[in-house]
């Protein structure tokens, strides 16, 4: 499963980068236009002002290049608006097309206005930090080595006159372009700048991209998280609603019962003198094929075991109304903790009664302020947890205990078992969401995640006592007002 996010994570960063490619692009789109412009008044100040002999129409000419493939790639970004991330692929083989192209541009433009004597050489530096912005390490190296070549095959050429050099005769006094010497150090200082501002800027991204692909997916994975217990949230909201409703139609019937037990015991109190009486007479008397002696000693027992059963149907159903119902986030219930503690035990009585349970409930706790069916939520979760770690052992016990401390300003509950006791590592993770070492039998991770939050929204604190070998205890402490401070980091004992 986490491979599979993971997956899905990275899945979205590479579509989140390529849209920061798209982007990008149309960006260097729109800067190319403000270069054109450039390029025209730097070829009429150079010209009119400086009076610069330039072949101009070259030059123009190449700018007039740049002008229509520049145009054709803005109308080509017009039609991608909509569609663009089905043609991801189109897009990174844009990018590299675009700065191939304008590194030929340039290369030109160079070539017409001086050759190794231009001064704009620093442009190849201004591509080299464009191309680690748009493209992968790899082929921003590629582009720049490439631009690197053009630059030196245009040195080249002008030196030994395969090309011819256009001089700029009012900066240079002589053709520095076939002094050897000059053109090795202007090559050698330009691959220097290049392929360390290459080297530095694709670091530097590549390192952004790093955090950023880390901090999508930690963002990603708390999305998840968040989801599951959304999701686990409502499938308990939804659950909440049936049991509300079942335990609705059940009191019914059973305070039928328990009306009709009363009328029973009432009948029975009137007739038994009558019944007394009359086996006096009738020493063979049966009721129910039962010897009238038996029947009298046992009847009253059988009323006194329906009445006390039926009555633990209608305390557990009342139980589960309270638990299930809506808790609207508030924290205002009169809390005893001591009830909270007991309906806890009746509403998992199936899971605990196997175990002995020792209970040191302190009479004199004091109520706090806080949520009802929360709290019972974290005793619930600590008793099953307590059940799952005795699993079949015979000799289980699971001690709960009550108290008042810090001079009645706080209420404290552990809920403690003799189990196998955790390991130094499982006790770092018991908190986190979706950790449990219950995968096989259907464990969700959210029991002891969901406990800490809840004692987090009551300003309590936790604390977490496990040997291997000797058990565990979960103790819990709630202020019986809460301050504005926020919970203290789980102690798991360490």
């Amino acid at each position: 499963m986490v491979t599979d996010e993971k997956g899905s994570a990275e899945f979205s960063s590479f579509s989140l980068r390529e849209e920061e490619l798209f982007i990008r692009i149309t960006w260097f789109i729109k800067l190319r236009w403000i270069f054109l412009i450039g390029l025209v008044l730097t070829v009429f100040v150079a010209a009119r002002i400086f009076n610069v002999q330039l072949p101009i129409i070259k030059i123009l000419s190449v700018g007039a290049v740049v002008f229509i493939y520049n145009s054709a790639l803005w109308a080509f970004h017009r039609s991608l608006k909509d569609w663009w991330v089905q043609k991801l692929r189109t897009i990174r083989g844009e990018a590299n097309l675009q700065i191939t192209l304008d590194l030929i541009s340039l290369t030109l433009l160079i070539h017409l206005s001086g050759g190794v004597e231009n001064p704009f050489i620093f442009f190849y530096l201004f591509h080299a930090i464009i191309g680690s912005i748009l493209l992968s390490r790899t082929e921003v190296w590629l582009q720049g080595s490439l631009g690197y070549i053009f630059f030196v095959t245009i040195v080249a050429f002008e030196y030994f006159g395969i090309l011819p050099h256009y001089h700029l005769g009012e900066f240079f006094p002589s053709d520095v372009h076939s002094d050897f010497l000059y053109c090795s150090v202007v090559s050698l200082s330009l691959m220097v700048a290049l392929f360390t501002t290459i080297y530095m800027s694709s670091s530097v991204i590549q390192g952004l991209r790093v955090r950023e692909r880390e901090l999508f997916f930690n963002q990603y994975l708390k999305l998840v998280e968040k989801q599951k217990q959304l999701v686990q949230s409502e499938k308990l909201a939804s659950l909440g609603q049936l049991v509300s409703g079942a335990a609705h139609e059940i009191n019914n019937p059973v305070q039928f019962i328990l009306g009709n037990l009363m009328i029973l015991q009432e009948a029975y109190d009137d007739i038994i003198p009558l019944l007394d009486k009359y086996s006096q007479s009738q020493p063979d008397l049966c009721i129910a094929r039962l010897k009238y002696p038996f029947f009298r000693k046992h009847i009253q027992m059988l009323l006194n075991d329906m009445t006390t059963g039926a009555k633990r149907i209608r305390d557990i159903i009342l139980d589960l109304k309270t638990f299930s119902r809506g808790d609207e986030g508030r924290l205002d219930d009169d809390v005893d903790i001591n009830e909270v503690v007991k309906v806890g035990q009746r509403l998992v009585h199936n899971k605990i009664k196997h175990f002995r349970i020792e209970e040191d409930l302190d009479p004199n706790l004091p109520k706090i302020k806080g949520s009802e069916n929360k709290l019972q939520q974290v005793v619930i979760a600590s008793l099953i947890n307590a059940t799952e770690a005795l699993a079949n052992r015979p000799n289980g016990v699971i001690k709960i205990s009550t108290r008042t401390e810090d001079d009645g300003k706080k209420v404290g509950f552990s809920i403690s078992d003799n189990g196998p006791g955790m390991t130094d590592e499982v006790k770092k993770r018991i908190f986190d969401p979706f950790f449990t070492t219950k995968q096989r039998t259907g464990g969700t991770g959210l029991g002891l995640s969901i406990t800490y939050g809840i004692i987090e929204e009551h300003r309590g604190q936790i604390k977490v006592d496990s040997r291997v070998g000797e058990g565990t205890s979960f103790t819990y402490q709630l202020p019986v007002t809460r301050s504005e401070e926020g919970v203290n980091e789980p102690d798991t004992g360490h």
